[in-house]
């Protein structure tokens, strides 16, 4: 008797602890200003060993049970998830059926950030644990670490028990428009891609070969020590933020790898883009795609300068055409010719 009665305190004790476990993990879900039709939940990602700050948004009235598609989105320069958050773009999303993920990418918001030491490591102690003096890197504009952060959010989302894993698509803009390119011809969980005012240049290096060999000089300086570990102390230009990795930004040409891209895309441009010339990044990735078959659209908005369209008349026509091409291959289950035109070989 007990034993029984040992058993029973432990077994209750065992619930007990889960029951507590549990309602800590429970999510928190906050109301989103302005939008009454949706909640937000503020989580973590870990990307690369990189702590990440991030959000989930989706409708309030989603059933228990119910499997919605799911949004990516990222950022371009030095965009931050409150701009997702404040500009509408994420809410919009969210209120039109969808899960979305924004989050900082890393040495950006509230994200964690590269720690560079200069000196040699101590031993760590029995934890593995050590203390050193570091230099927090932040506010670098490298896109071989945004695109770790995108797969971490792609993988997060990828895990959300509200998502549906064959309904995942992407969405960019500005230099975040080339790393959704990037990332569809390198994901097979990308099933539909929406890019707007996006810079995806080709490969540039066959045709200035002496500049590869400047960026070489480059990438050799900081291995060497010569140059600073990372790059630091702004430099981006104009409006821009951050301190750009030159030397990887230089070697980062998603409009390379548009052939490779299997799932629809849809591309859409300002005709007053300063930043680079259209017809060489979303016009030419447009036309190979519709060479090779991918279901692709392109749009060109008249009187619309770059940051036209995060705002107004422009944000309304930009968000109306993505939500409607989302929908299309997203949501069209019913249709299986729409669905599986959204699938890779």
């Amino acid at each position: 008797m007990k034993a029984f009665g040992a058993l029973s305190w432990t077994v209750a004790a065992i619930l007990g602890l889960t029951s507590i476990c549990q309602a800590a993990k429970a999510p928190k879900e906050e109301a989103v200003k302005g939008h009454p039709t949706i909640v937000k939940r503020e989580i973590t990602l870990w990307s690369d060993g990189t702590r990440l700050s991030g959000a989930l948004l989706y409708p309030k009235d989603r059933k228990a049970d119910q499997k919605l598609p799911g949004l990516v989105l990222c950022n371009g320069w030095g965009g931050t998830k409150a701009f997702l958050l404040n500009s509408g773009i994420a809410p919009r999303f969210a209120a039109a059926g969808y899960v979305v993920i924004v989050y900082d990418y890393r040495g950006w918001g509230e994200s964690n950030c590269r720690l560079v030491v200069r000196g040699k490591t101590p031993k760590p102690d029995k934890d593995g644990n050590v203390t050193v003096k570091a230099q927090a890197i932040r506010e670098v504009v490298d896109p071989v670490d945004q695109q770790k952060d995108i797969d971490a959010a792609v993988s997060y989302i990828y895990g959300e028990p509200m998502v549906d894993q064959a309904r995942i698509g992407i969405w960019g803009t500005s230099f975040g428009g080339g790393h959704v390119i990037y990332r569809a011809a390198h994901d097979k969980r990308i099933a539909c891609v929406a890019a707007q005012v996006g810079s995806m240049p080709d490969d540039w290096t066959k045709l200035y070969p002496k500049g590869l060999r400047d960026v070489y000089k480059g990438k050799s300086a900081r291995a060497r020590g010569a140059i600073a570990p990372m790059p630091q102390g702004g430099g981006s230009g104009g409006v821009l933020q951050g301190t750009p990795h030159r030397v990887r930004i230089a070697l980062f040409n998603p409009g390379q790898y548009a052939d490779k891209v299997k799932v629809p895309t849809l591309l859409i441009d300002a005709d007053k883009e300063h930043y680079f010339k259209i017809k060489d990044n979303s016009e030419r990735v447009h036309k190979i795609l519709k060479k090779s078959g991918i279901p692709t659209e392109y749009h060109v908005l008249k009187n619309t300068k770059h940051y036209d369209v995060y705002r107004g008349k422009s944000l309304d026509i930009v968000m109306k055409l993505e939500i409607a091409w989302f929908d299309k291959y997203l949501k069209a289950k019913t249709n299986p010719k729409t669905f599986k035109s959204s699938k890779r070989d």
